[in-house]
């Protein structure tokens, strides 16, 4: 028989587990609560230094705990605070770069916990992402992954998507062709195009394709309203369309932004099919903002961005600094900055693509320094590259993080090599899920 425990929720941590602790001491992280409930769990899996308990009853509710609205909730491994309110969750969130801050070895970086601000909510807590990757199982139904699990969860709608894309999703299986291009797929990805506000469908597919898969897209875009372009992708070939009955035939997709503070012309901005840009566009705009105020640059500044993308940040900041250098792996991001700086009429921006870490070596030999750095790297951080950093900075460094486990161990890094922080602002990129955006601003 299955023992059951009885535990007290102490706070949620990275991760969006609940922490709590046995009767024995033994450390304790469970799924799907909140803090200061009462439940009983059983053992899901055990590990060395803790284990993970599985929500049998709850004896005693957190007051914000709602019924989650999606009727996927617990199966896919997606959302996992659904089940309280939004203002809960940014305190939450809150709590859980708090925890990773106490918890630092280098006093520099516990003593900043009083410069944490409040997290910035999200213009919409649902239906606020620009695309969703849905994973294709047996005979082409498509779903989302079961929680550490390659199990697929079929599904009908995704309440974190808009209506387009839900549309899409459905006639994905509703539709013949729309489900014979998904037999022949691994994952399909779904964007929304802010401009017309129709979908375009990515099919990875698991093989070259062939004059009937075009045809098949071809009607498929003709039978399903929602659907404005399809691309493929496999891993033997690069992205190939558009293919579409009619209608738009590049592969661009942009948005536009009327107004942004501190800056002050209307910024367009445009990636290439395949290409990365931030899932939540509207939130977007007060990340972006952020960043500015933080990187307080002046009409004399030079600024340097890594992992500059598509010039989501370059753009915004040239327009207030002398020049900008950005850097990013991505060819087809490189190419979209260009575009991006040469359509707002900048003179002052250059872009190169080349590996970041080589990059920050090359121009540290060379003695290149900025006035301000900007870094937006991936979830794994810039390991090793502190020493870089410093000695190319010369006032100030923003660090814009999808990951406060990676953040914290950076900032440690850079308060070791001379930096200093000033200002710590969480951002809510990602509403019913534990991912939080973090800025940084630190001072040389």
């Amino acid at each position: 028989m299955t023992k059951l425990e009885t535990l007290n929720i102490l706070k949620i941590v990275n991760g969006g587990y609940g922490f709590a602790h046995l009767s024995t001491g033994q450390v304790t992280l469970v799924r799907h609560v909140l803090p200061n409930e009462t439940v009983i769990i059983t053992t899901e899996e055990a590990k060395k230094n803790h284990l993970f308990g599985k929500v049998q009853q709850i004896l005693q509710e957190h007051p914000a705990r709602i019924i989650p609205p999606c009727k996927y909730y617990g199966q896919c491994g997606g959302c996992d605070l659904q089940h309280c309110n939004y203002e809960t969750q940014l305190t939450i969130k809150n709590g859980i770069v708090e925890d990773l801050l106490c918890r630092q070895a280098q006093t520099a970086i516990r003593d900043s916990i009083h410069l944490l601000a409040s997290t910035l909510p999200s213009p919409s807590a649902f239906a606020y992402r620009q695309r969703i990757r849905v994973q294709v199982g047996e005979r082409g139904v498509v779903g989302f992954h079961r929680f550490h699990s390659h199990d697929i969860i079929p599904i009908d709608a995704c309440l974190l998507a808009g209506k387009s894309i839900n549309n899409t999703l459905r006639g994905l299986q509703d539709n013949d062709d729309g489900r014979k291009l998904c037999e022949l797929s691994t994952e399909v990805e779904l964007h929304l195009d802010p401009q017309t506000g129709k979908t375009v469908c990515i099919f990875h597919f698991s093989r070259k394709v062939r004059p009937a898969d075009a045809k098949s897209a071809k009607i498929f875009c003709r039978d399903v309203s929602e659907v404005e372009r399809i691309f493929f992708i496999g891993a033997d070939f690069p992205i190939t369309g558009p293919y579409c009955d009619e209608g738009k035939m590049d592969n661009i997709f942009s948005v536009h932004y009327p107004t942004i503070a501190k800056v002050n012309s209307p910024i367009d901005l445009s990636w290439e099919a395949g290409g990365f840009c931030q899932v939540n566009l509207e939130q977007n705009r007060r990340l972006i903002e952020t960043v500015l105020s933080f990187c307080q640059v002046e009409k004399t500044d030079t600024v340097l961005d890594l992992y500059c993308g598509m010039g989501n940040f370059s753009i915004p900041l040239a327009m207030e600094a002398k020049n900008i250098f950005g850097i990013e792996g991505q060819a087809s991001a490189i190419r979209s900055a260009k575009t991006n700086a040469t359509n707002a009429g900048l003179v002052n921006t250059r872009f190169l693509k080349s590996p970041v870490h080589n990059a920050c070596i090359e121009l540290a030999k060379k003695g290149e320094q900025f006035d301000c750095v900007l870094i937006d790297p991936p979830r794994q951080g810039v390991p090793g590259l502190a020493r870089c950093l410093a000695r190319m900075t010369t006032k100030r460094l923003v660090y814009v993080s999808c990951d406060p486990a990676t953040l914290c161990r950076d900032l440690a890094d850079l308060t070791g090599e001379g930096f200093t922080i000033r200002k710590i602002q969480p951002v809510d990129m990602f509403p019913q899920t534990h991912h939080i955006e973090t800025v940084v601003f630190l001072e040389k």
